[in-house]
């Protein structure tokens, strides 16, 4: 198989000619060195937050009407665990390899510049399964709440949690199976159910001149 192509990340300046590269097939994502400082300074301020005992919501507090409701520092990872597995509630035909190689890219593209508080090697594994093709199965229709992508985006954190499936060059794995087959190994956290990224993908796909 030949080497994937390189695809140059700069958030807030992607054009969608580049994206429909992605569309094509894996692709090598080479994120700008100042999105990866964002993204450090970011989770510095949030490891501030958990080490300083402040609260902040959605990092040690529940969600919705849970707002006030604090959580202690050995729950944490449950909590971001939880609310990954509970929000994984979609249906229907999976979403084709291509649209979830835009899903990927793009929400790498959201994650880089530097508002979510993420660790940066949560971005290079999800980068490494566009790389590899390890794509997470996402059904195609679902939601919860307002925001159109909340249920198919916590599908997708599932599969780095080791949870639901993936595929590889066409072929289904158990999540943990198939992110061991590129060298990566489940990870914990979220933070990947606030952004709105499925409904960018038609646009994406578009021919030219249309």
């Amino acid at each position: 198989m030949p080497p994937a192509a390189t695809l140059r990340l700069v958030p807030g300046s992607m054009e969608l000619a580049t994206l429909r590269r992605v569309v094509e097939g894996p692709v090598r994502v080479d994120l700008h060195e100042d999105a990866r400082a964002a993204v450090r300074a970011a989770r510095g301020t949030v490891d501030a937050i958990v080490r300083e005992e402040r609260v902040a919501y959605g990092i040690n507090t529940g969600f919705g009407l849970l707002a006030r409701t604090r959580i202690g520092a050995n729950q944490l990872t449950d909590l971001q665990r939880n609310l990954v597995l509970s929000h994984s509630t979609g249906v229907g035909a999976e979403l084709d390899a291509a649209t979830v190689r835009l899903v990927l890219v793009l929400k790498i593209l959201g994650l880089a510049g530097g508002n979510s508080g993420v660790r940066p090697e949560l971005i290079d594994t999800l980068a490494a399964m566009v790389e590899h093709d390890v794509l997470p199965c996402i059904p195609s229709k679902g939601s919860v709440g307002a925001s159109g992508d909340l249920a198919p985006l916590a599908h997708l954190a599932a599969t780095l949690l080791g949870e639901g499936s993936v595929r590889q060059h066409g072929e289904r794995f158990p999540a943990a199976q198939g992110l061991r087959r590129a060298g990566l190994e489940p990870i914990r956290g979220g933070a990947f159910v606030r952004e709105r990224r499925r409904d960018r993908c038609p646009e994406c796909r578009r021919p030219h001149g249309q």
